[in-house]
């Protein structure tokens, strides 16, 4: 019996090692189990945030230890140390990352933009103030403590994959960051105001908590607590920091008075004359209230000019419209209390506001958001109203209601719906139910909205299954849900099976992916083979060093609608209508090879090859394409990055039906964090062919003949900015965009429009 209980207490204690203390007599906490950190309340003298962990308030400081391998293998020990010393004033809560390294001279680090450290090595800290296991701010420093900062939230617009949930780096927050590289490795110091977080009420707290170190040139990714791959739920393994009362926060108010300036160019093209508009100037204001636990937001003639340009994309071919990111900050303040699982909001759907309000906040287990907004068309005003409201259940669960309203002049759109996630163990399952409800000058209609799915995230088997439908006229003009048509009904079951090697193998980690996936007429849904769908076979190789090798293998189909084509005629205007002759089916292969992220630089090569569904006519294609990308980092304060894009389309009979080339430049020079200097440069020439049917007879559609297109045209976007600290801003831009005639050629690039921009921003913070 001696012998059992001494076996028991064993086990006991290498399952959860016991919290110790260091000589200085401080807290000393390991993260496996999930621990319950308590940190102390210091009032030092003048603490000053420089990098150097040298004031004597350190040494009492808790020391989180204990670090484990999260990626591409769990359930080992950190090969690196890491220390992080927390800590709190009244004011203020501190961090003193010590990161060790074996090969100091490996380290990754440059003098990057905000939120721009994703190829440096970094810590990120995970504060779940609420304790609520569903969303985190995250503070991440790069070693010379370049920061990046936002939300990490779970159940909402999650897509399954190796890491559930989801990041949302665009939110900004107040804080300081100072980092020095060491013998040792690197050093960070860093101070969060009170008046940056939101938590609950203002007696004791205890808010979830975790820190993830990632070592850019082997590809590791550590944590504090013992993160498993066997669990539908990353913040829900958590561990928590406590000891925390009588903060002193108040009422965060922010006010950021604002002015532009433009002045366009275009080339008028009868006369050929290049045209400069006058120069228009503009003010504006931004108001935040920020209390305990919500925040209220206004903004009057909000200026959106931060909206970065987007990355260039392949456009040749495409169906539908391209999703991109919210980055404008009236609308980034408690973004993620609007996710759904479908994007029943999209505030990218506001394009030109005149005024907006909103508030945010959570209240205990609920959830509010609703954001006011009027957008300016040119005709009609917009009004959008938009509300969500989000309850917690169980430990890790969710359910919520979200309305969305758009009204303009006669015309409405309004949608209902409600969602819940349910979290168990190694599984989840989410349902979404609910219905738009138009009314135009085309008359009223209602159709639903639903979603079901089951997901599994197990360490070596997982899968995601899910079925979802839009019914006939469903229409949400404040969200984006067009990744599937109205009146389709859409499924997949993707599986996924993975493979660890020893440590110290080569093959570190083998990932197989594999799964159909359909989309049904919306009435046929289930019934019939379908209109379109594919079965898929991903496998990737994830190799010591940080090497990576990607297989995917596709057999995809479609089915071509005589109703899609009822607009086409062929050989003239008055030809018979087009009825496609065939419907597609044909495979598709890729392969990608990654570098690892050396000091100076890092690369990936895709190759694509395989048929494709040419959709403008209707028929069978041969498609190829190269894409590229080279990361250069000669020195810690210049980048480069030069991407490319070749794509080509023939015809089965081998005549050309489409082409892109589209390489782009971005050159980034950072003298200092706040001060940066970029340039990008991105060529683009596309060109698709005369629409033909069988027999190379044009088509035509609506009675138009469809000739031949090309476009050739450079743009470039200059941008100079000076940021000191989030919401003081001193932005001058120019961009201008040229065309010629001819794929490449230089020498004839006219100038065809272009624009200059100044912003000035001061924000005041009390």
């Amino acid at each position: 019996m001696l012998t059992l209980l001494l076996l028991v207490q064993a086990v006991v204690s290498t399952d959860r090692p016991a919290d110790t203390t260091s000589s200085t007599g401080a807290l000393v906490v390991e993260g496996r189990g999930s621990p319950t950190a308590e940190i102390p309340r210091l009032e030092p003298a003048a603490m000053v945030v420089d990098g150097v962990l040298d004031e004597p308030v350190w040494r009492q400081a808790t020391r989180l230890t204990g670090f484990w391998q999260y990626q591409p293998v769990d359930s080992r020990r950190a090969e690196e140390d890491t220390d992080v010393l927390v800590w709190y004033a009244p004011d203020a809560i501190w961090f003193g990352i010590v990161a060790h390294d074996k090969l100091p001279s490996a380290i990754r680090a440059t003098v990057a933009d905000r939120d721009n450290i994703g190829n440096d090595d970094h810590v990120v800290i995970e504060i779940d103030t609420f304790h609520d296991r569903r969303r985190a701010f995250f503070f991440g420093v790069n070693p010379l403590g370049v920061q990046s900062d936002g939300v990490r939230s779970e159940g909402a617009g999650q897509v399954s994959s190796l890491i559930p949930g989801g990041v949302d780096e665009n939110p900004d927050f107040t804080w300081q960051s100072k980092g020095r590289m060491t013998d040792q490795g690197y050093q960070v110091e860093i101070r969060i105001p009170f008046k940056s977080l939101r938590y609950p009420g203002t007696g004791p707290q205890t808010w979830g908590f975790n820190v993830q170190r990632v070592t850019k040139r082997t590809g590791y990714v550590d944590a504090w607590t013992d993160l498993r791959r066997a669990n539908a739920s990353v913040l829900g393994q958590e561990g928590a920091i406590g000891g925390l009362h009588d903060l002193r926060r108040g009422v965060a108010v922010e006010a950021q008075p604002f002015v532009t300036a433009t002045a366009d160019g275009a080339r008028d093209e009868v006369t050929e004359t290049f045209d400069r508009e006058s120069v228009n100037p503009d003010a504006g204001l931004n108001l935040r209230l920020g209390f305990t636990s919500y925040a209220l937001d206004a903004t009057l003639n909000p200026d959106f000019s931060q909206v970065e340009s987007d990355q260039g994309q392949v456009t040749v071919n495409e169906r539908f419209a391209l999703f991109f990111p919210e980055k404008r900050p009236f609308f980034l303040e408690g973004i993620e209390l609007f996710g759904t699982p479908q994007t029943l909001v999209y505030t990218r759907r506001i394009v030109d506001p005149k005024a907006g309000a909103k508030f945010t906040g959570k209240f205990g287990q609920l959830g509010v958001a609703h954001l006011t907004a009027v957008d300016e068309t040119g005709g009609d005003d917009a009004w959008f109203n938009i509300t969500r409201l989000r309850r917690d259940f169980g430990r890790n669960s969710i359910a919520g209601v979200t309305f969305t309203n758009r009204d303009q002049g006669a015309s409405h759109n309004r949608v209902l719906a409600g969602d819940f996630r349910y979290v168990w163990g190694l599984y989840y399952t989410q349902f979404q139910y609910g219905a738009s409800f138009t009314g135009d000058a085309a008359g009223t209609r209602t159709a639903p909205i639903w979603q079901a799915e089951y997901d599994r995230t197990g360490r070596s088997w997982g899968f995601n299954y899910m079925v979802k439908g839009l019914g006939s006229g469903f229409d949400d003009q404040a969200g984006f849900v067009n990744s599937l048509r109205s009146n389709v009904a859409y499924a997949h079951a993707f599986n996924r099976f993975t493979l660890y090697g020893a440590r110290g193998a080569w093959l570190e980690n083998l990932t197989l992916f594999f799964g159909p996936e359909r989309t049904w007429a919306y009435e046929h849904f289930g019934f019939r083979p379908g209109l379109e769908g594919d079965e898929q076979a991903d496998a990737t190789f994830q190799l010591r060093g940080g090497w990576s090798l990607q297989g995917h293998l596709e057999r995809d189909f479609v089915t071509f609608e005589d109703s899609t084509y009822a607009r086409y005629t062929v050989g003239a205007a008055d030809g018979p209508v087009y009825r496609p002759p065939d419907d597609f089916s044909g495979l598709a292969w890729f392969g990608k090879l990654t570098t690892p992220t050396w000091r100076q630089f890092g690369a990936n090569l895709q190759y694509r090859r395989g048929r494709v569904a040419i959709f403008q006519e209707a028929a069978t294609g041969r498609a190829w394409q190269i894409t590229g990308e080279l990361d250069v980092r000669p020195v810690p304060t210049l980048r480069a990055a030069l991407t490319a894009t070749v794509l080509r389309i023939d015809r089965l009979g081998g005549s050309e039906f489409a082409r892109s080339t589209i390489p782009r430049l971005n050159l980034q020079f950072q003298p200092r964090p706040e001060l940066f200097f970029r340039a990008i440069g991105e060529y683009r020439s596309d060109h698709t062919a005369a629409l033909i049917g069988p027999g190379r007879t044009p088509l035509y559609i609506g009675g138009s003949p469809q000739p031949e297109t090309s476009f050739n045209g450079l743009r470039v976007d200059l941008l100079a900015s000076f940021e000191p600290t989030p919401g003081t801003v001193a932005f001058l831009g120019y961009g201008s965009s040229l065309e010629t005639d001819d794929e490449f050629n230089w020498s004839r690039l006219h100038r065809q429009s272009d624009g200059f921009f100044v912003k000035l921003a001061y924000q005041v913070r009390r």
